[in-house]
């Protein structure tokens, strides 16, 4: 029984924390109540230094008013006592803030603060008690205002703590009562009533206050920690972007090197294996048209993951330029038709005369995938490519084949990577990254892409795009010219490449067309010099890197046009990116003035991505020595 009222005591004058809240949860009942009681500490000293110097100049108004009444050496000793407590109290306040170790020290401030709270409280009282003149009502109203107004202003400070409030107040007020009892002599049952009514008032007005100042520094906890939690979170989010880039970076080196280092070889191989095909006999002529097969699967592999990792990796850049359909359509019926009509399946393509601003080369790399998977899976009928202007100022552009059609189920999942479908795994082609990087490259160009298919009767693949610029041209329809191999006759080409693997076979395959191959494995001032003293240039056919501190593919074409005065069509074969080419190009050409025509000199030459198979190096060879 007896324990109980205690603990419902102590509940009443030590109130329990507002709700749990995120902050709480965090912290164990012993540590949170050790921080709330250092934030109720750390408040009231802030605090303390002004309401010891309100109280100071109240003493002075008292001593200054009552001096003539009471006045003498104890009143003289108490005000300076007084003084001496409000320098002390303040210069505890600059110590407690100043204390670099105030969790260890903690109990010893707490103890100090109490004892020198019980001072100032029994220094009151002691005024309150000694200073009370019988019949003087001056003093006593003068002394009762002083001790109730300091009593009462104090509560607001000491309810932070209520330990201190619960020391300051009978301090204070005890020996005051005890004196109006010994003066005026009520009845005891009267002066314990109406003590009892005013310590249960300023009691509960003390535990109210404390109720609210905790909930504040609960809430400033919580604050606190959520900021806390905040900042973690964006440190967090800083170092995980910080190390995705970190890893992009990485990859995008991987794939930088990957790139160059796959390719080359790559681009040998099929050099070497076209000229095999030219030479072989009819018994050498299968195993080699398989080996051959092997090589454009590998280098297809190699292609579209080196392709497909810079466009997760958010490291390809648009370019955009002008862009002929019906040039584009000729280049893309030049290559397939053939490959059509090996599988007795007709191409036919149809163009309206339009230039569309777009990266070109990606947008053919599109058409490109979707016009290989349509021949890849159409075994009877044909495979139709269009282009047309809509009235919406929009291109449409369809790849529609009468092939065995996609189901529901594979039309879901058709563009996830290495997803093959039904179709794919019968045919045993492919490795299911086509669709994917055409979804990617649509999305990154702002194409619409769109599905219709229907089984066993074919699909059409549905490209939209917004015509930034759209010119009526007079253009005619380029013949298509199937695989055919252009006579290169009486051409001087330059070939400048530093791999000797593939600047032999380069110059093997080219030499077999009928052109004079001059070889340079870097451009120097003798090449220079022989250039001007020897022989004619009709063409540069050059790698882009050409070895360390050397110049480059794009530099030595550059260098070259420059010797010569002459604009000489160019084509840099190379496995480093496209990007790097062109920022090289950027810096190079910085500050000209395009107006000027001998700025021609730093055209731009024609950049093909290694492998390129012998076909594709005759047919841009014939075309660049056509342009000229």
């Amino acid at each position: 029984m007896i324990f109980s009222a205690i603990k419902r005591l102590k509940t009443i004058f030590e109130p329990n924390p507002p709700e749990a809240t995120n902050y709480h949860l965090h912290l164990s009942g012993a540590r949170l109540a050790s921080k709330v009681q250092l934030r109720q500490l750390s408040v009231l000293k802030h605090r303390t230094t002004a309401v010891v110097a309100i109280r100071m100049l109240l003493y002075l108004i008292f001593t200054l008013t009552c001096w003539s009444y009471v006045g003498g050496w104890v009143m003289a000793l108490w005000l300076a006592f007084n003084v001496m407590h409000t320098l002390a109290s303040m210069k505890s306040a600059d110590d407690f803030f100043n204390e670099p170790s105030m969790d260890k020290r903690f109990h010893y401030w707490k103890n100090r603060t109490l004892q020198m709270i019980l001072v100032s409280g029994l220094s009151i009282g002691f005024a309150g008690f000694y200073f009370m003149v019988p019949d003087n009502v001056i003093v006593e109203m003068i002394l009762l205002a002083m001790i109730v107004g300091v009593t009462f202003g104090s509560v607001p400070l000491y309810a932070i703590w209520l330990p201190a409030l619960w020391i300051f107040v009978p301090a204070t007020l005890l020996p005051t009562i005890l004196k109006l009892v010994l003066i005026y002599q009520p009845s005891l049952f009267i002066a314990l009533f109406w003590t009892l009514i005013l310590f249960l008032i300023i009691f509960y007005f003390g535990v109210r206050l404390n109720k609210i100042y905790l909930q504040g520094i609960y809430r400033s906890f919580e604050r606190e920690f959520l900021m806390e939690q905040l900042i973690f979170q964006r440190q967090k989010a800083d170092y995980i972007r910080e190390a995705s880039e970190m890893a992009i970076s990485a990859r995008t080196r991987f794939f930088a090197a990957a790139n160059h280092d796959l390719r080359q070889p790559l681009q040998a191989m099929g050099i070497f294996i076209s000229i095999l095909q030219g030479q072989a006999d009819q018994q050498a002529k299968p195993l080699i048209d398989n080996l051959s097969k092997a090589c454009n699967t590998v280098a297809t592999l190699v292609d579209q993951i080196l392709i497909i990792s810079k466009l997760d990796s958010k490291t390809m850049k648009i370019r955009p330029t002008e862009v002929s359909i019906r040039s584009m359509f000729s280049e893309l019926a030049n290559e397939f038709t053939p490959m059509a009509e090996h599988k007795g399946l007709t191409f036919e393509v149809r163009a309206e005369p339009l230039m569309i601003v777009t990266d070109g080369l990606l947008f053919e790399r599109v058409l490109r995938n979707l016009i290989g998977n349509a021949v890849r899976y159409t075994e009877h009928g044909g495979i139709l490519l269009r282009a047309k202007k809509t009235k919406k100022n929009t291109l449409v552009v369809t790849v529609s084949d009468s092939g065995c059609g996609i189901t529901k189920e594979d039309q879901a999942k058709l563009f996830q990577a290495y997803y093959r479908g039904g179709a794919g795994h019968k045919s045993r082609e492919g490795f299911g990254l086509g669709l994917s990087i055409v979804d990617k490259i649509c999305k990154l160009l702002n194409i619409e892409l769109k599905l219709i298919s229907k089984v066993g009767k074919g699909s059409i693949f549905r490209l939209e795009m917004a015509i930034e610029t759209s010119v009526d041209t007079t253009e005619v329809q380029p013949p298509v010219q199937p695989n055919r191999i252009f006579s290169l006759e009486d051409v001087n080409v330059l070939l400048i490449e530093d791999d000797p693997l593939i600047r032999e076979s380069l110059a093997t395959l080219l030499e077999g067309w009928g052109a004079k191959v001059r070889r340079a494995e870097y451009f120097d001032a003798e090449l220079a010099a022989q250039l001007i003293e020897e022989a004619p240039v009709d063409i540069i056919f050059s790698d882009f890197n050409l070895g360390p501190s050397r110049l480059t593919g794009l530099q030595s074409i550059f260098r070259i046009r420059s010797v010569l005065g002459r604009k000489i069509p160019a084509i840099i074969s190379t496995a480093t990116s496209r990007d790097a080419i062109m920022a090289q190009y950027e810096e190079e050409t910085e500050g000209l003035d395009f107006a000027d025509s001998a700025v021609n000199l730093m055209e731009l030459p024609l950049i093909v991505q290694k492998p390129v198979t012998p076909t594709e190096i005759n047919r841009i060879i014939h075309r660049e020595i056509e342009k000229k």
